[in-house]
């Protein structure tokens, strides 16, 4: 009995393997709008996967020069309407990130899955450096509000369902609790 169970899991585990490392591969990002930003010398394309920007929205960032990131050394200051400096990786500052590959397009700059928390008018300040000199240059981006209702309503309206099972719960218990059973009264 033993043996044919364990057949059948290293069979059905030889045959499952082959077919989910073929959904591992890295999907290629859609970009949907792109802006040009002179940063000294340089031309800056800054892509995104989503447009329009809404805050609490997770989107790619992407940042190429003309010639290609190679020998540049970059870094960006994304700030909020507020005056707050997004974070959005391991390696930021104050000062600013420094601008590291990003994970699914080797050959340029980005951020991977990020959400502007505030909606407004976003400043990225860039900073360059490379065979052409020292740059600097700033792209505001319009940020609109949060898609959806108010984090509020939807968080009620996700929790009703608990707010009906709470009171059911109470009621089943109380109706099977131990005390109110006759058999437990009874001596025998």
């Amino acid at each position: 009995m033993y043996k044919r169970i364990l057949f059948a899991t290293i069979v059905l585990l030889a045959v499952a393997t082959p077919a989910s490392a073929q959904g591992t591969a890295t999907e290629p990002i859609d970009i949907v709008h792109t802006e040009l930003t002179a940063v000294g010398p340089y031309q800056v394309r800054t892509s995104f996967s989503r447009w329009p920007l809404r805050s609490e929205r997770s989107l790619d960032f992407l940042f190429e020069t003309e010639q290609g990131i190679t020998g540049l050394k970059a870094t960006l200051k994304p700030v909020a309407p507020n005056g707050d400096v997004l974070r959005p990786q391991q390696q930021s500052t104050a000062n600013g990130t420094e601008l590291a590959r990003h994970p699914r397009a080797l050959d340029q700059w980005g951020f991977d899955i990020v959400a502007l928390n505030q909606p407004g008018i976003w400043r990225f300040e860039f900073a360059l450096d490379g065979p052409n000199g020292p740059g600097t240059g700033v792209l505001e981006v319009p940020v609109g509000s949060r898609p959806g209702p108010p984090g509020a309503l939807a968080w009620t309206i996700g929790l009703l369902p608990l707010a009906a099972v709470v009171p059911l719960g109470g009621y089943l218990w109380w109706r099977t609790r131990p005390g109110r059973r006759r058999d437990t009264w009874q001596w025998t």
